[in-house]
């Protein structure tokens, strides 16, 4: 008789385990499933009045993931935290810059190493002007993810 109670409370610890990290990885997964947002999108950003389409609009404090290419904001070549997301290679460091609902500051959560060549990045997009060494962005991201564009 014991041995059956033994063996129920294992069977309700896995599952009450799998369950925990099933939710801890979905989270994850949520950001990693966003919406994917063409850089025709934020072009409807108006940036010198701040107004945007309602489609861009709704995506405010949504989960994202845009393709681009990473312009470093940092030195350090393993850990970056902070970048500009652009929609062409050209787009990199020019003067003058690119208008601002063409780039997007990102914030990574953890480092990551700088991406050569286009990237998808993943995480929750806010319509904010964030200023940088570069020039202003219409967009803030905060980072969850990057990986390469296939």
């Amino acid at each position: 008789m014991m041995k059956k109670w033994v063996l129920a409370g294992v069977f309700i610890l896995a599952a009450v385990t799998g369950a925990v990290i099933y939710q801890m990885l979905g989270s994850r997964g949520g950001a990693l499933n966003g919406v994917e947002v063409d850089w025709r999108l934020l072009g409807e950003m108006d940036y010198i009045t701040g107004k945007s389409s309602s489609e861009l609009q709704a995506l405010n404090g949504k989960s994202v993931k845009i393709p681009g290419f990473m312009v470093p904001l940092e030195d350090n070549q393993r850990d970056v935290v902070e970048f500009l997301l652009v929609p062409s290679p050209q787009a990199c460091i020019h003067v003058p810059p690119p208008p601002p609902n063409q780039m997007v500051y990102v914030k990574m959560k953890r480092g990551t190493d700088v991406a050569v060549g286009p990237i998808w990045v993943y995480g929750t997009l806010n319509l904010v002007t964030k200023k940088s060494m570069y020039g202003d962005a219409s967009f803030e991201l905060v980072g969850e993810a990057i990986e390469p564009y296939k």
